[in-house]
C-alpha cells in the first residue's frame, strides 16, 4: 500500500512511514490534477474543498494531530495491526531498511550502542543507522495506542460524520 501525502501533513507521512507504509509527501492544490488513481495507491489531504472531489482513493481527513491522523486513516481504510510492519522503513527517506553486519556500525554509532546491540539496520539512501532499543519500542507503543483508540467520529471524504468502529484496529 501506498500513501501520497499532502505537505502539510508531512508529521503523518513520517508516522506511516513508521508504520512500515510507502509514504511520500507532494503538494497537493485546488487548482492543479492530482495524481492518476493507481492501485492500491490513497492520496491524503486536510484540504477540506478536495471533498467536492469524489474519488475512492481520497482521504480527507478531519484529525489535526499526526497521530490522530494515523487512526483515521486505519479506521477509513479497515487497516489493523496485521497490516504493519513497524520500523521496515526510514523515516526521512521513506527507503526499506536493509540489515547490515554489526562491525558495519563500528565508528558510526556510539559506543555504548555498537557495545549493546547486535542488529542493525540502515537506509540505503541516507545511510542513517537504526537498531532496535527503547526508542523502537516507545514509537510502536505509540502507534499501537493510536490505531488501538481512533475518535468517536471523524469528517468521511464526502463531507459526512461518521462513527468509528472500535474494534476495527
Amino acid at each position: 500500500m501506498k500513501f501520497l501525502v499532502d505537505q502539510p501533513l508531512a508529521g503523518l507521512a513520517r508516522w506511516l512511514r513508521l508504520c512500515g507504509f510507502d509514504a511520500a509527501v507532494i503538494n497537493f492544490s485546488l487548482r492543479k490534477t492530482l495524481p492518476s488513481p493507481a492501485p492500491e495507491t490513497y492520496l491524503i489531504t486536510r484540504q477540506a474543498g478536495f471533498h467536492q472531489r469524489q474519488r475512492e482513493d481520497l482521504l480527507v481527513l478531519a484529525a489535526n494531530n499526526p497521530e490522530g491522523q494515523v487512526a483515521e486513516v486505519f479506521r477509513l481504510l479497515k487497516l489493523s495491526r496485521r497490516d504493519l510492519a513497524p520500523l521496515s522503513r526510514c523515516g526521512e527517506c521513506n527507503d526499506l531498511l536493509v540489515p547490515v553486519r554489526r562491525e558495519a556500525a563500528l565508528g558510526l554509532v556510539p559506543d555504548h550502542v555498537y557495545h549493546t546491540q547486535a542488529t542493525f539496520f540502515q537506509c540505503p539512501s541516507c545511510k542513517r543507522l537504526y537498531w532496535p532499543g527503547s526508542h523502537p519500542a516507545r514509537i510502536i507503543a505509540r502507534i499501537q495506542e493510536a490505531i488501538a483508540d481512533p475518535p468517536a467520529s471523524v469528517l468521511c471524504q464526502n463531507g459526512r460524520s461518521e462513527s468509528a468502529d472500535s474494534d476495527k484496529a
